[in-house]
């Protein structure tokens, strides 16, 4: 009987083990998206609407951005941020001086959560303008890491085929606050240019938010 209860006993626990052990589902919830294919941006704080490449986007911005406000979340444990990102023109990473660093960044909640530099530099064996993403700055890794595919620029660079680099970026980020308040935004430094947003800027052609709660 003794023996009976032990491996009762042990069974009971290994039963118990295993249920904690299993991973917990993830519950996903659509909260928030934006193609910014209309002149009317919603929701968008300091939001201006423009055409690019064929395609509707928000921007473009040279020490500049915008937020957004949303209420009313419901019962989660993480966020999910999904976007399209295009850096336009002369971005010089981690370059010093008049060129830079030129960073950018996400908010949220007043918590820094990308603080990054982007290079749109070719690199030779001569010459080569590090970035830092993926990484957060002063970090650095080659030019355009991470890039998922290439445009035309929009003003300085306007006649090369790679003037902007277009980066799709997801952040699952932990939240449990019904409230959250999003700031998309840039450090650029071009001193030696009498028009800055011609040399550098950036936009976003899509942001879709996603609450995730685990069960």
């Amino acid at each position: 009987m003794l023996l009976n209860g032990i491996k009762a006993t042990l069974l009971f626990s290994t039963l118990i083990l295993l249920v904690k052990c299993q991973p917990k589902e993830e519950l996903t919830e659509l909260i928030y998206t934006n193609q910014f294919d209309q002149t009317e941006l919603g929701d968008i704080e300091g939001g201006k609407y423009f055409e690019f490449n064929g395609d509707g986007v928000v921007g473009p911005y040279n020490r500049d951005g915008f937020s957004l406000d949303l209420s009313d979340l419901p019962k989660h444990d993480f966020l999910e941020v999904s976007f399209t990102l295009l850096l336009h023109d002369s971005w010089d990473g981690n370059a010093g001086g008049d060129d830079g660093p030129d960073r950018w960044y996400m908010e949220l909640d007043d918590a820094r959560i990308m603080d990054v530099t982007f290079s749109n530099s070719p690199c030779v064996s001569t010459y080569c303008l590090f970035q830092s993403y993926p990484k957060r700055f002063p970090d650095f890794s080659n030019p355009r890491t991470g890039a998922s595919y290439f445009l035309p620029g929009l003003c300085h660079r306007a006649d090369l085929s790679d003037g902007t680099s277009v980066y799709q970026i997801t952040k699952t980020i932990a939240h449990t606050s019904k409230t959250a308040f999003f700031q998309f935004y840039d450090r650029l430094v071009q001193t030696n240019t009498d028009y800055p947003a011609c040399d550098e800027s950036w936009s976003m052609s899509s942001l879709e938010i996603r609450t995730v709660r685990l069960e």
